[in-house]
């Protein structure tokens, strides 16, 4: 999944107006690294900013971002935890601790900061994503499954819908065994990213779901050609059991090898 990997990775919003600050300046080089994945100088210039303007929210929540990116998720409440304090309110300073406590598995706090996130700003796709999958967690797949929804109707509506969230519905769709409603997801998601790995992936599980072995391997040995997030060894994983499936032992023995391969240090 792409999600999260697409939320550190993009211009930051515009959590307040950037008025006369002889700190935002500083703000715009380290968003403009912050794109570029050049994330030491992102934070040199964030941190020369914040001693100009240490209250300044867009500065703090993009730091956030950046310690995010490097696994520094102590940093990265910090900052919120100070951009919070200097403007309650901020939506997006309100979701990205959503997206924290998500990514820390402290779901009962993901909760109530992503259903405020959603008051604050009720357009943003963003939150109702992520407070899906904190249901999801939860396993409460009815409200998980409305919430997917509720994220592609705003991405709809703004004209930026992502296969990636089609494919976060499809995967539960697929769990609960809703294989009609699954396929008519992973067909959008194909329709908008034909090249995507994920998409093939998650054709190939149905189709072997579905009992068409030989289709899932036909889609998965497409899958391993794609970029994607998905890995290389669920890929092949799943080739293994279908053309075990199919009686291609070879080639299942080939895939089975592979996988061993990339297992030794």
């Amino acid at each position: 999944m792409r999600v999260g990997y697409l939320l550190l990775f993009t211009a930051a919003a515009l959590a307040q107006p950037p008025g006369s600050s002889p700190a935002y300046p500083l703000y715009e080089k380290a968003n403009a690294l912050f794109v570029a994945k050049k994330l030491p100088e992102c934070l040199a210039a964030l941190d020369e900013a914040l001693r100009l303007e240490p209250r300044l929210v867009l500065a703090l929540t993009l730091k956030a971002k950046v310690a995010m990116g490097v696994n520094r998720y102590d940093l990265a409440r910090e900052s919120l935890n100070q951009a919070l304090a200097a403007e309650p309110d901020s939506w997006y300073a309100r979701f990205l601790s959503g997206f924290l406590y998500h990514l820390e598995n402290e779901l009962q706090l993901a909760l109530v900061e992503l259903e405020r996130a959603r008051r604050l700003n009720p357009r943003d796709s963003r939150s109702a994503l992520y407070l899906g999958l904190t249901h999801e967690s939860l396993g409460r797949t009815g409200q998980a499954l409305a919430l997917y929804q509720e994220a592609i109707r705003l991405e709809e509506s703004a004209g930026k819908l992502q296969a990636d969230t089609l494919l976060t519905r499809a995967r539960l769709l697929l769990l609960l065994g809703r294989l009609e409603e699954c396929a008519k997801l992973i067909d959008r998601a194909l329709r908008l990213e034909p090249g995507f790995r994920d998409a093939h992936y998650e054709r190939a599980r149905l189709l072997l779901k579905q009992g068409d072995a030989a289709g899932a391997a036909r889609e998965g040995e497409r899958a391993l050609l794609l970029p994607g997030a998905i890995s290389e060894g669920r890929i092949r994983y799943l080739l293994v059991r279908a053309y075990q499936t199919t009686g291609q032992e070879k080639l299942a023995a080939e895939h089975a090898a592979a996988l061993r391969a990339a297992d030794k240090p």
